[in-house]
């Protein structure tokens, strides 16, 4: 007799889509899938008839929630409202940083490997360094102050401290030691990440040949193209270009049309090859909270709560009102996906799931419903409102 038996649904699986078909569970992973579950035995049934089972989703870029805060959180706040995510189908994260001096940066990286021990840990994947080593041009919200070249001393500083923990790191192509850089991740089992960023399509082309292979929120502080300064009306190559060109480059997406403009979605998902188009929230602290909240920082800078989105608070006009984050949930994320693109569920449901987890290196352990694969699961209805969330075979939400 297994554990789990989830049936009736609509099943996205590994191979394809049943119609009307069963998961049964057992010891935390997936041991049974088909069309006919009249003689499974378990002992917990869970009939979700007129609902979809989909694989839990994965956010790759993702700052904070609600009071959940990557960025200036301790390591107990973290830990008990990781929780927060499992609501919006969320059952794995990687938790992204952003550019402050690198001691504090990496302390608070510090903190979250502690979070990993925690009872919900499991969905803490490993972190996203996301700064200093930025354009200034194309900073978005991290601070001019703290942005920095990666020198090798601050690499091997970085590196040395949480290198174990660092699951992706984002940087821009053209600073000094970009390349260099690059291949010291890559060396690492790190991935090098292309973002926040204005380089030539020779900079970007420079670090996809060292081993860089996804983009950080492309349209969003990615300038692709540029005039040539010495002909009139003829576009240079930038960046777009050369991850365009490269089919070994994921890129992300953030599922929210400020950040992205609708047309963007059907187009990645025309050019880009399967498996290389990925979802993310970019979310920060206050994702989720009421419209007008108003939050401030430990450096006191403020932002806003403002149509699902967080702006900047600041008495520059040049600042006041910038984007620096979403505050968008991934199951939102990913229903606007489906509309935007014109696409089917299942498709749209790939962006968040398995091309997330191919690209961190864990599809062989979730991503997907088959058979030996950790039992994350949502079931959700056609417009991703989340209705339960199993995590390794336990239920974790149950809509009310």
């Amino acid at each position: 007799m297994w554990d789990r038996l989830l049936y009736g649904g609509r099943v996205i699986t590994e191979n394809g889509v049943l119609p009307r078909g069963y998961v049964a569970i057992h010891g935390g992973r997936i041991v049974s899938l088909g069309e006919d579950w009249s003689t499974v035995e378990a002992k917990d049934c869970f009939d979700v008839s007129g609902f979809i089972v989909s694989p839990g989703f994965i956010d790759m870029h993702t700052h904070g929630i609600f009071d959940v805060d990557f960025v200036e959180g301790d390591t107990e706040s973290i830990a008990s409202g990781l929780s927060h995510y499992l609501s919006f189908g969320v059952t794995r994260v990687v938790a992204s940083t952003i550019s402050r001096p690198l001691p504090e940066t990496v302390e608070q990286i510090r903190q979250l490997r502690q979070v990993k021990e925690s009872r919900y840990g499991r969905i803490l994947h490993g972190v996203h360094l996301e700064g200093p080593w930025l354009s200034p041009r194309c900073r978005g919200g991290h601070p001019l102050r703290y942005l920095r070249v990666p020198s090798k001393e601050d690499v091997a500083f970085v590196l040395g401290e949480v290198g174990d923990v660092l699951v992706t790191v984002t940087f821009a192509p053209e600073l000094p030691n970009a390349v260099w850089l690059t291949e010291t991740l890559a060396c690492r089992g790190i991935i090098p990440v292309i973002g926040h960023t204005e380089a030539s399509y020779e900079q970007a082309e420079q670090v996809i040949r060292a081993g860089a292979r996804h983009v950080t929120h492309m349209y969003d502080g990615t300038l692709g193209y540029r005039e040539n300064p010495n002909e009139a009306l003829v576009m240079l190559p930038g960046v777009e270009t050369a991850v365009l060109f490269y089919d070994t480059v994921s890129i992300e997406l953030i599922g929210c049309p400020v950040h992205v403009p609708p047309p963007f979605f059907g187009f990645i998902h025309k050019v880009k090859p399967r498996g290389k188009k990925v979802l993310v929230t970019d979310s920060l602290v206050g994702a989720g909270m009421p419209e007008g909240t108003i939050l401030t920082y430990r450096d006191g800078r403020k932002v806003r709560v403002t149509q699902n989105v967080i702006r900047m608070i600041d008495d520059d006009p040049a600042i006041d009102g910038n984007l620096t984050g979403s505050g968008v949930t991934m199951n939102v994320a990913l229903r606007r996906l489906k509309e935007f693109a014109g696409i089917p569920l299942e498709e749209a449901v790939a962006w968040g799931t398995i091309n997330p987890a191919s690209v961190l290196g864990i599809d062989k352990e979730v991503g997907s419903i088959a058979v030996g694969k950790q039992a994350d699961l949502v079931v959700i209805d056609d417009d991703f409102h989340v209705q339960y969330t199993f995590l390794a075979g336990s239920l974790v939400f149950h809509k009310s």
